[in-house]
């Protein structure tokens, strides 16, 4: 058994590369509004924006995502029981410190779990009913996601997007306000003056955010890194020895239908979908 060495897998720091658009738009934004709030020193808050991803890799920013984004709560002392030997395994088949990651337990019927930040490792109330030796292979999974940095250059693009992205959310709800605006006034003179505004609305938008224009061609590529993550992951989960188990969770998942919505999905759909299909995760950890 190959242990797997701590270090960015290609697909995090690819993901990395195509966030440099939006970021480059958010730090305009930012420069804009520290020229506005600093005059003098136009440098001081893109500066401080910077240096501030190194506050969202803080241990408390992800107990904070764990529960605003992803609902997850702390284990019960059952659950805790139940998860802990298991996720002890899996880290010492890595050769990892069990201390440096927390689990959590999202309320799901569903089977799920996910790697939240550089710490947390969640499983639905779901997962937990999978035999024990599937439920670590699980794990093992996304434990693979926190190995490969996958998760900590996620939550960076999360937060130097943010500007950028807040940018045009905020311009979509103007105009749309516009827009309802001129339909309800009714009037040929308000609806002219609303689709005016719209559009001095999107030209601004592009102008302060020009990463929108790529956002055909982003999305897209952020997808199929994506699910390049998620079968790196399950490689490292093989590497740790986990490769059969893992195939049986996967067999079970597809006898219960998951990949059927894949299959009568669009070829968009499947372009933007955020991880592969189980045949697909199969034929690979097979070798194929």
């Amino acid at each position: 058994m190959r242990v797997p060495r701590r270090r960015f897998h290609v697909s995090a720091l690819t993901e990395l590369l195509l966030g440099v658009p939006t970021v480059l738009s958010s730090l305009l934004i930012v420069g804009l509004i520290g020229k506005a709030v600093f005059p003098q020193a136009l440098w001081l808050l893109p500066a401080a924006w910077f240096v501030s991803g190194a506050f969202v890799l803080l241990p408390t920013v992800d107990k904070l995502l764990a529960v605003l984004a992803h609902r997850l709560r702390k284990p019960t002392g059952t659950e805790s029981a139940a998860l802990q030997p298991l996720l002890d395994e899996v880290c010492g088949a890595a050769g990892v410190e069990p201390g440096r990651y927390w689990l959590r337990v999202q309320n799901s019927r569903e089977i799920n779990a996910m790697a939240v930040g550089g710490h947390v490792v969640g499983v639905s109330t779901a997962a937990m009913r999978l035999p024990p030796e599937q439920l670590e292979a699980v794990l093992a999974h996304e434990l693979g996601h926190h190995l490969a940095g996958h998760t900590k250059i996620s939550l960076l693009r999360w937060w130097y997007e943010l500007p950028a992205r807040t940018t045009v959310w905020v311009v979509l709800v103007v105009g749309l306000g516009v827009h309802a605006a001129g339909r309800r006034i009714g009037t040929p003179a308000a609806r002219t003056i609303s689709i005016v505004l719209i559009v001095v609305l999107a030209v601004a938008a592009v102008a302060v955010s020009p990463w929108v224009l790529l956002v055909p061609v982003i999305a897209p590529l952020l997808a199929w890194q994506s699910r390049k993550a998620e079968l790196h992951a399950d490689r490292v989960a093989a590497e740790l020895g986990y490769g059969p188990l893992l195939l049986e969770v996967l067999q079970q998942w597809v006898r219960q239908g998951h990949d059927l919505h894949r299959a009568r999905a669009g070829v968009r759909a499947r372009m933007l979908a955020s991880h592969p299909s189980c045949a697909q995760r199969i034929s690979r950890l097979r070798g194929r």
